[in-house]
């Protein structure tokens, strides 16, 4: 078989793998209800609206991480270095 052959065989072959993806099921979103972001309108709670409801955005100790590794991050940024 000649090269030609074959690359035109694989070309035949993947055109019908690829004409196959536009007939596939569309996914469900991963989540329910209400999201960050809906209609333009950015919905995620303030710390207010979270204390309100009496729930946490994080625990302390993750806080604690957080506020480490974004100090970790400036501290390696050119622009945090006086």
């Amino acid at each position: 078989m000649s090269s030609k052959t074959i690359f035109g065989a694989l070309l035949v072959v993947s055109s019908l793998l690829l004409a196959n993806v536009g007939h596939a099921e569309p996914i469900p979103p991963v989540h329910r209800g209400s999201w960050p972001i809906h209609n333009g309108h950015n919905t995620q709670p303030t710390e207010n609206g979270l204390r309100s409801l009496h729930l946490r955005d994080v625990t302390p100790d993750q806080a604690r991480e957080i506020d480490r590794l974004y100090s970790e991050l400036l501290a390696g940024h050119p622009a945090t270095n006086h």
